[in-house]
């Protein structure tokens, strides 16, 4: 079999299932909205096992995902609809099509009350209940992957292609299972730490697991007024040092129920409800009891974006990124980030967040270790995520809204410039937008996406610390030196110039494209220089060849920083690794 990237063309027909268009792809599969009698449908396609980076599991993976959903029927998981292969050999699982928003997107264009919220969770607890009862673990809740159908307003659990069941063989290779590291329990980077040297060690996901990933959703919902913005927010599962109390960041939450989410919370899988009846049970003790103070929208309508006009928006098989922001400045982003920080240790590194809007129905989620080193460290205290697509594009003139920070309880304007004393005071995300010289936003040490390793040496042929020229950002020429925003996604390229040395010719040519996301290490971080910037990428496309996943990092001197963006050469060599630093 060729690695060559399949594609449906709209208007094909795999057993009787009508191809209308391509919904998304990941790195396992490609998803379509197909027809069927008359009536819409989601076709999940597995990719050539070649152009997965994991050529022997792919296959095994689409098998395990139609087997666990042949074991379920409830009204809120989604249902399968069949199974089979197309002309070219590719497995196939057909599903229900779900006309709805993801989680974060109804709480931003529906305004739910904390008892419409609670009437939602009380649901998904039940339908964990169900299947966990019949040995069936998801193993990758979060927001985008439950979505609610507009018709009814039911939950709909989706994508299941990370989760295993009772006697299923173990696909995985590296110490963590599949996942999305922002909702992976606190007991998971403990383990990697306490087994870092066993690289036979693997962890044994449990429903403790599945229940802190359900706490991690419903605390975003009450504590976040738009849960779908794609911009920093602490870690909740610092291994150390838990969040702080849903109802300190949002005093709208009743005190019983934000005692209920530190307890889905707790750093001890011993003191969250024993299984997910138990959750369910006590869920629903507080929609019994609920007074006038569960009947109000969890934040202000103010705090929020517009609600959406009624009949606007179409069918949603693929969540979105959420809705576009008004371009006025908001008030509140800044003013809760500084709230949250306030009542926290200091923040020091940011993580990188997997709660990315990827695909539905297509899982794709990498397991966070490499078979090269297991040792991640655990999260540094309240550490905060960088989302994708967050702030200011690279290259741009528009100024970043002028923050607000809490004083005494009142909102105030940070004024255009703030004295060191000040900026210590703030803040990180205050800081930033302030325009602070010592704020800083840093990668961890990370490893290898899954199946780098095996792509970089079988696949790309390449050797570690090989380096490689690349234009960093394509949208800018690679002669300029242009404006990056950390936390930022970017696409590097590698130019058509002269000077490349014979190797990157034959395994990394002119025209290989590069996908990443930016950072910088600020001048405390031993960088004589000032600011440095860091980019990596996790992906590669070599022309005519699908996508790989890689490990690849590019250091580069910055000349200039302000209002959180730095300025550097557009044009830098990078290195592969296996990690870094």
């Amino acid at each position: 079999m060729t690695a060559t990237l399949f594609r449906l063309p709209s208007g094909s027909v795999v057993d009787g299932w009508h191809v209308l268009r391509e919904l998304g792809n990941g790195g396992f599969a490609v998803v379509y909205l197909v027809e069927k009698n008359g009536k819409p449908h989601a076709l999940k396609v597995a990719r050539h096992r070649e152009a997965s980076g994991d050529d022997k599991q792919t296959h095994a993976r689409m098998v395990r995902e139609a087997t666990t959903l042949l074991m379920l029927d409830h009204p809120n998981i989604i249902r399968h609809r069949g199974y089979g292969y197309a002309e070219t050999g590719n497995m196939y699982v057909a599903l229900e099509y779900v006309d709805g928003w993801t989680l974060a997107e109804w709480k931003e264009r529906k305004h739910p009350t904390i008892h419409e919220i609670l009437r939602v969770f009380v649901k998904l607890a039940s339908a964990l209940s169900y299947m966990h009862e019949r040995g069936v673990l998801h193993r990758d809740l979060k927001l985008v992957n439950v979505l609610i159908r507009k018709s009814d307003g039911e939950p709909i659990i989706i994508d299941f292609g990370c989760a295993t069941y009772s006697m299923a063989e173990d696909l995985t290779e590296e110490g963590l299972p599949p996942g999305t590291e922002r909702f992976r329990a606190p007991e998971q980077f403990k383990f990697l730490r306490e087994h870092k040297n066993e690289h036979r060690a693997r962890y044994a996901f449990r429903v403790a697991d599945e229940i802190f990933a359900f706490g991690v959703m419903l605390y975003e919902l009450l504590a976040d007024p738009r849960p779908a913005e794609h911009r920093p927010r602490i870690a909740l599962n610092n291994p150390m040092m838990p969040p702080p109390p849903v109802r300190a960041v949002n005093p709208r939450i009743p005190l019983v129920l934000s005692e209920l989410v530190e307890r889905i919370l707790s750093r001890d899988p011993s003191k969250r409800p024993v299984d997910t009846d138990a959750l369910r049970r006590e869920l629903e003790e507080h929609l019994e009891h609920s007074g006038a103070e569960y009947m109000v929208p969890a934040h202000a309508p103010s705090e929020q974006w517009p609600s959406e006009p009624s009949g606007v928006g179409g069918p949603s098989v693929v969540p979105s990124n959420g809705p576009t922001p008004p371009k006025r400045a908001t008030k509140t982003l800044a003013a809760g980030a500084a709230l949250v920080m306030a009542l926290t240790a200091a923040v020091t590194f940011w993580r990188v967040s997997g709660d990315v809007a990827s695909q539905i129905l297509d899982h794709s989620a990498p397991p966070m270790t490499s078979p090269l080193d297991m040792s991640l460290p655990s999260p540094a205290p309240m550490a905060l995520l960088p989302a994708t697509d967050a702030g200011q594009k690279e290259g741009s003139t528009v100024k970043m809204p002028t923050p607000e920070v809490l004083i005494q309880g009142r909102p105030t304007r940070v004024r255009n410039k703030v004295s060191a004393a000040e900026c210590a005071a703030l803040s990180l995300v205050a800081a930033l937008a302030a325009g602070c010289p010592s704020s800083q936003i840093r990668p961890e040490s990370f490893t290898c996406p899954d199946g780098a390793v095996r792509a970089m040496v079988n696949d790309l042929h390449w050797r570690r610390f090989d380096q490689f020229i690349l234009t960093l950002d394509d949208r800018h020429d690679g002669d300029d030196q242009i404006w990056f925003t950390p936390g930022s996604d970017v696409v590097g390229v590698v130019p058509k110039v002269k000077g490349l040395n014979r190797r990157q010719y034959e395994v990394a040519p002119p025209g290989t494209r590069f996908y990443g996301k930016v950072y910088y290490l600020s001048d405390k971080m031993g960088r004589a220089d000032g600011p440095a910037l860091v980019v990596r990428y996790d992906r590669v496309k070599l022309p005519g060849q699908d996508e790989q996943p890689i490990c690849f990092v590019v250091e580069g001197r910055s000349y200039g920083f302000k209002d959180g963006r730095v300025l550097a050469s557009n044009t830098n060599g990078g290195t592969v690794v296996d990690r870094w630093p």
